[in-house]
C-alpha cells in the first residue's frame, strides 16, 4: 500500500504524524460519541480508610527516598466562582487503569487496592470531557484529606488511581492527561481481538443493550450498528497510536496502523486537501494544531489479559510494584475463570466472517505493538516473555487452535 508517496513525504513530514492521529480517531468512531457522563464515588469514608496503614508511595522502592509533600487548599486548585482550575494538580492523579473495556481493569483495579500503598475508586471516575476535572479534583483532593489526616512528617503515602476503561476511543481524554496528568503512570490492559468482541458483546447483551447479529457489527461503530460493539473497536493498535509513542513515519508502520481497507479513505482527505476542499478533516488546518503532534509524555503498563486469568505469576507483582514506585510487596496472582451467561459462542459458524476480519486485525495489532510500540522508552511491558507469548496467538483463531 503506498499512501503517501514520496514527492509528498518532504512537504508533509511537518503534518504527517497528526494527520494520522485524526484519521484514528475518526476509524474508531470518536467523534460519534456524545455521552460525556462522569461516573464517580463519593470520597470514601473514614470508617473505611481507618484501617489503611502509611508507605512511602513517591519513593524509589530501591533507596526508599522521599519527596516533601503538603496538601494545598482547595481554593488554590480550583477556582472558587467559576470553577476553572488554576492550579497544578497533577500530584492528585498517581496513575489510571484505562485499559480496553473487558481487559481485565476491574481486575486490575480490586487487585491494587490490596495493597496499603495504592488507592483505587472502587467505582469508575472517567475524565470524558473538560467539565469533569473539577469533579476529580474535588473528590481526590478529599481523599487525600482525610488519608492523609494521620500522617507524620507531612510526605505522601499513598498511591492514588482510578479505573477508566476506553479513555483511547474518546476524543478528550487524553488531552485531558496531557494537559493536567502528564506524569500519573497509565495502566492499560490488552485481550485477543477474537475473545475480546465476544466478551464485548456478550457483555453489552446481558446489560439488556439490543445487539444485531455479529456480521452487522464489521467495520466501524456507526448510526445502524451499537455504538460500542463493531470489529473496528478491536484494533487496538490504532487505538494506541494515539499515545504517540511512535512515529508513524514509515510506510511499514502505517500499512499496519490502517489495513489497506483505509487506503481510498486517507487518499481522500490528502488529495482534497490539496485541492482546499472542505472535508471534515482538513491537512492543512490539522498542521497547525501542534498541541495533538507529540501525543502524551505518560508512562505506559501493558498487559495481556490471560497474564492475570490463565498463569500464576511473581513476575507481574514484581513488574507493577516497580512500575508503581511501592515499598510493599504485591501479592502473588493466581488464575481464576469467570462463568457468565453469554448470548453468542463465538466459534459457531454463524461468526465465520468476524472472527476471520479480528484475527487479521489481531495479526496487524501484533506486528505493530512489537515492531514498533514497544520500543518507545516509556513502554513498560508486563513479565515480556509471557506477554510476547500471548500475543503471538493473537495471529491465530482461537476456535480453530486445539
Amino acid at each position: 500500500m503506498n499512501i503517501f508517496h514520496p514527492q509528498r513525504q518532504t512537504h508533509r513530514a511537518s503534518s504527517t504524524r497528526l494527520l494520522i492521529y485524526f484519521i484514528l480517531l475518526a476509524s474508531l468512531g470518536i467523534m460519534r460519541l456524545q455521552n460525556h457522563n462522569v461516573t464517580v464515588d463519593k470520597p470514601p469514608p473514614s470508617s473505611h480508610i481507618a484501617h489503611i496503614r502509611v508507605a512511602n508511595s513517591t519513593s524509589v522502592v530501591a533507596n526508599k527516598t522521599a519527596m516533601k509533600f503538603s496538601i494545598p487548599p482547595i481554593d488554590s486548585l480550583i477556582h472558587p466562582k467559576n470553577g476553572k482550575i488554576i492550579g497544578d494538580i497533577s500530584w492528585l492523579l498517581d496513575f489510571a487503569i484505562i485499559g480496553f473495556p473487558k481487559s481485565g481493569t476491574t481486575f486490575m483495579k480490586d487487585y491494587l487496592n490490596q495493597s496499603n500503598e495504592t488507592y483505587v475508586y472502587e467505582r469508575e471516575f472517567c475524565m470524558k470531557q473538560p467539565s469533569d476535572v473539577p469533579n476529580l479534583v474535588r473528590h481526590y483532593h478529599d481523599a487525600h484529606l482525610k488519608l492523609q489526616q494521620s500522617l507524620k512528617d507531612n510526605y505522601k503515602k499513598i498511591n492514588f488511581g482510578l479505573k477508566c476503561p476506553g479513555v483511547l476511543y474518546r476524543k478528550h481524554d487524553l488531552n485531558i492527561y496531557r494537559k493536567y496528568f502528564p506524569r500519573t503512570r497509565l495502566i492499560i490492559g490488552l485481550r485477543h481481538p477474537v475473545s475480546w468482541f465476544e466478551s464485548f458483546y456478550n457483555y453489552q447483551s446481558y446489560r439488556n443493550v439490543s445487539l444485531p447479529p455479529t456480521n452487522q457489527l464489521i467495520g466501524r461503530c456507526g448510526p445502524d450498528t451499537d455504538p460500542k460493539v463493531c470489529t473496528d473497536r478491536a484494533r487496538f493498535h490504532a487505538a494506541l497510536a494515539r499515545l504517540g509513542k511512535t512515529s508513524m513515519d514509515t510506510e511499514d508502520e502505517i500499512s499496519l496502523l490502517f489495513g489497506l481497507r483505509y487506503e481510498k479513505f486517507e487518499t481522500k482527505i490528502i488529495e482534497n486537501s490539496k485541492q482546499g476542499g472542505n472535508d471534515d478533516i482538513d491537512h492543512r488546518r490539522l498542521a497547525e494544531k501542534s498541541t495533538q503532534k507529540d501525543g502524551i509524555p505518560n508512562d505506559i503498563f501493558l498487559y495481556e489479559v490471560r497474564q492475570v486469568t490463565t498463569e500464576a505469576s511473581k513476575q507481574i507483582p514484581m513488574d507493577l510494584r516497580k512500575y508503581l514506585r511501592v515499598n510493599t510487596d504485591f501479592p502473588d496472582i493466581f488464575p481464576f475463570k469467570q462463568n457468565k451467561t453469554r448470548t453468542i459462542n463465538i466459534c459457531e459458524h454463524d461468526h465465520d466472517a468476524v472472527r476471520a476480519l479480528l484475527v487479521e486485525h489481531g495479526t496487524d495489532a501484533a506486528d505493530w505493538i512489537r515492531d514498533y510500540f514497544v520500543n518507545s522508552p516509556s513502554v513498560n511491558l508486563a513479565s515480556p516473555e509471557s506477554f510476547y507469548g500471548f500475543l503471538d496467538d493473537w495471529k491465530l483463531d482461537p476456535c480453530l487452535v486445539k
